[in-house]
């Protein structure tokens, strides 16, 4: 008997001491599968370390759909043609553009200038095609200046001639050129009375019997008369 309860006390010791390791930690099983680990926390003092930021994106711009207003860069603008101001040659009649005969107007005689062969002189006498000529504003800056162009002559030769002026007595044709002095004349007023006279790039244009002269003597005022009757 003293054998047997001897083994049993012995049996009960050493499970007791089994459970005793047990509550001790020793031999701890690893957490379950799913259990999250705790936290490790920084130790006081240590310097935080600073997120890096997102790299740039590298995936392509989306296209723009098609139909969108995106803005067109503006074309240059050309600059506008230089033209003379006849505002001040109002008194005086004259109309650019219109079709007009000019006359000399001191010899009660009508002279008009006429385009001819070869030269250009106060020999109409008569509202012909030859004596038809328009006043344009020049292409200058300076104030009162025109070029004078003959209709028909343009129509039939085709367009671009002028009357040009002429170190020489009778005056000439010339194709147009914008600027060029030889074609620009200046309309000077001539009294209160609406007459004119013209200021070429050899003189002022006097005219002695239908005749321009050489000299710029004989009679100096001018007027534009309606070409229709």
């Amino acid at each position: 008997m003293r054998h047997t309860r001897s083994f049993v006390v012995g049996a009960v010791l050493a499970t007791a001491g089994l459970l005793t390791a047990c509550a001790s930690g020793e031999g701890t099983p690893a957490a379950p599968s799913g259990t999250s680990a705790p936290a490790t926390s920084t130790p006081a003092g240590s310097p935080s370390v600073p997120a890096v930021p997102a790299g740039p994106s590298t995936a392509p711009a989306a296209a723009a759909p098609t139909g969108s207003t995106a803005a067109v860069p503006a074309r240059p603008t050309t600059r506008a043609k230089v033209t003379s101001d006849l505002s001040g040659l109002r008194i005086t009649g004259i109309k650019t553009g219109k079709s007009v005969l000019i006359d000399v107007a001191g010899d009660g005689v009508d002279r008009f200038l006429q385009a001819g062969q070869g030269e250009v002189d106060f020999t109409g006498t008569d509202r012909t095609d030859s004596t038809m000529m328009a006043i344009y504003p020049a292409a200058v800056a300076a104030k009162n200046r025109v070029v004078i162009k003959p209709p028909f002559w343009n129509e039939e030769v085709g367009g671009g001639y002028c009357v040009a002026d002429t170190a020489g007595a009778a005056l000439k044709l010339e194709n147009c050129q914008d600027g060029k002095a030889s074609q620009v004349w200046r309309v000077a007023l001539a009294g209160d009375s609406g007459l004119f006279e013209l200021h070429g790039a050899y003189g002022v244009i006097g005219v002695r019997n239908g005749r321009i002269t050489a000299s710029g003597d004989g009679d100096h005022g001018l007027q534009v008369l309606p070409y229709a009757p």
